[in-house]
């Protein structure tokens, strides 16, 4: 009996994301930066900020940008597509984990399709596509990621997508419309996370290297009509007033302090500047002894161990798209573990196209291994998922605000002691799960909040007898003033 590869690997794949995906999405545990961003996409919906003026609070813990009286850190896309949802569905959790699966979504097509483009003329390899995806959600920055409502996740389909439809030109009769569309879809992913989308430009000549120099008159041609493209829209979009103050203090306050070293930063010298590198390779290591264990099969069962000519011509190119992803942020010190997000799903299909021919081969000799193995390991994810989903425990913020909720109205500002004033894991889910703003001084507010229960602030406002104490639990408590 010939077993059917393709089905079962996309059973495992679906059961994997599954296992990865769904316990993060009902947890209510959601990272600062996913936090705020859904807490401006949801203002926005509500007639609190527009897309070229987001607001996130009346209070921000950062302060780089001076000059803005509104949240300029990153480009607006993201947060006007999100609060469109939040306009359909409204002010529930449900909302970004919704726009959570519909990226998640979007990548899983885009990389599949991507597959089946770069194998367009070997239809045993092209029906693999669930290998890439594999490869790219085994990586624990992806399934960490995806949950969290980042901006990187979704300029990372953006990007996706460009590339989806260059490789689509190269082959096509008429293929400016192609070029084009590749454009738009670059101008989307640097109105969503800045520079970093500028990486697909690169892809015609990288695809040209890998393949074939004789690609290099299409590859230019592409490259001149998707600059255009581009130009067009960014300086479209640079004319409108607000979108040109909006936008030139976003790269003044982000992009040239990261650049300058006078931001964030992961730490100093060299090291720092390996942050990206290293941490791909601690992510890889999976992948690699997967790809050992399959060398090592392929020798001992005497079956073949060598690589077609295009095979790794789509190696070679998936290695310069990753490295072309990587290597400029590495210029910056600013960097997140997060920031590899569009680089991954090129080191997904790298992977796959490294071990997808030893399995068809593996596959082939000894048919009933996979038949078993396979769906047990489904079978193992789900049992992981369903155990997660029933033992999951609550973020503490999340309740705690809830609490608050209970007796603070929105749009209020509440106190926090100077040791946690800047706190961004206290201003983004007040915020978001509370519209609360924050308040430096305790005589601008009735509200006051304390993490500790001996901070010598709370000691002397309780024995003021001037508020009335809310005990929250962990030794938290809300102070509101008598009236």
């Amino acid at each position: 009996m010939v077993i059917n590869l393709s089905k079962i690997g996309w059973l495992l794949t679906s059961c994997f994301i599954a296992m990865t995906f769904v316990p993060r999405s009902v947890d209510h545990i959601l990272f600062v930066d996913g936090l705020a961003y859904a807490a401006i996409a949801r203002n926005m919906a509500l007639g609190q900020g527009s897309l070229w003026e987001p607001y996130f609070a009346e209070s921000f813990w950062l302060s780089y940008n001076q000059l803005c009286a509104f949240f300029c850190e990153h480009p607006p896309l993201m947060f006007g597509m999100e609060s469109l949802l939040f306009r359909i569905l409204g002010d529930t959790t449900a909302t970004e984990n919704i726009y959570n699966l519909i990226v998640l979504l979007a990548s899983i097509y885009l990389i599949a399709a991507i597959w089946k483009q770069l194998f367009r003329d070997n239809a045993e390899i092209r029906r693999q596509a669930w290998l890439p995806v594999l490869m790219w959600y085994g990586l624990k920055v992806v399934w960490w990621s995806v949950p969290n409502n980042l901006l990187d996740t979704t300029m990372a389909v953006f990007c996706l997508a460009s590339c989806l439809f260059q490789l689509k030109a190269f082959y096509a009769q008429r293929a400016y419309g192609y070029w084009l569309m590749a454009g738009v879809m670059i101008f989307l992913a640097c109105m969503t996370k800045g520079p970093v989308g500028l990486f697909p430009l690169a892809l015609p000549i990288l695809y040209g290297l890998a393949f074939d120099l004789k690609l290099a008159k299409p590859a230019i041609s592409g490259l001149v009509l998707m600059t255009v493209s581009f130009g067009l829209l960014l300086g479209a979009v640079l004319l409108y007033p607000p979108s040109n103050f909006f936008l030139t203090n976003y790269f003044h306050g982000q992009v040239v302090l990261a650049l300058t070293k006078k931001r964030e930063k992961v730490g100093d010298g060299l090291s720092s500047h390996l942050y990206l590198i290293t941490l791909l390779f601690k992510n890889i290591i999976p992948h690699l002894l997967f790809l050992a264990g399959l060398i090592l099969t392929c020798f001992f069962t005497r079956v073949e161990i060598g690589l077609k000519r295009h095979t790794q011509k789509v190696i070679g190119f998936s290695l310069l798209m990753i490295v072309c992803v990587i290597l400029p942020m590495s210029v910056s010190v600013k960097q997140g573990d997060y920031y590899l997000m569009p680089a991954l799903p090129f080191v997904g299909i790298f992977f796959a196209a490294c071990g997808v021919e030893w399995l068809s081969r593996l596959s082939s000799r000894f048919s009933g291994i996979p038949r078993l193995v396979i769906p047990g390991l489904a079978t193992v994810c789900i049992v992981v998922m369903v155990y997660q989903l029933k033992h999951q425990v609550e973020d503490e913020m999340y309740v705690k605000t809830h609490k608050i909720s209970e007796y603070v109205p929105p749009n209020s500002r509440i106190f926090l002691s100077p040791e946690i004033s800047a706190y961004s894991e206290i201003h983004t889910p007040f915020q978001r799960y509370a519209r609360l703003s924050i308040a430096y001084d305790a005589k601008e507010t009735d509200y006051l909040f304390f993490l500790n229960g001996e901070d010598p602030i709370l000691d002397s406002i309780v024995a003021a007898k001037t508020h009335r104490s809310i005990d929250l639990g962990d030794d938290a408590h809300l102070l509101i003033r008598n009236r």
